[in-house]
């Protein structure tokens, strides 16, 4: 019972805290947000990653390395 607000704030933040060289896939996402409590799925971790305009592990490693 938690808000989606709540996982998505947690997503957000994870996926700012990615480092170049370890672009973290969705897949990793759940899982380290399931440690932390959070029982979602990958489906859903994807259904809100690309609601706040992130895109994939695979956009997300291209546009940091073309930045740094």
């Amino acid at each position: 019972a938690v808000s989606a607000e709540a996982v998505k704030s947690r997503i957000r933040a994870l996926i700012e805290a990615d480092s170049p060289k370890a672009i973290l896939s969705d897949e990793v996402i759940a899982k380290k947000l399931a440690e932390e409590g959070f029982d979602i799925a990958r489906r859903t971790v994807v259904k809100y990653r690309e609601a706040m305009g992130f895109g994939s592990s695979v956009q997300r490693r291209r546009q940091k390395a073309l930045a740094g």
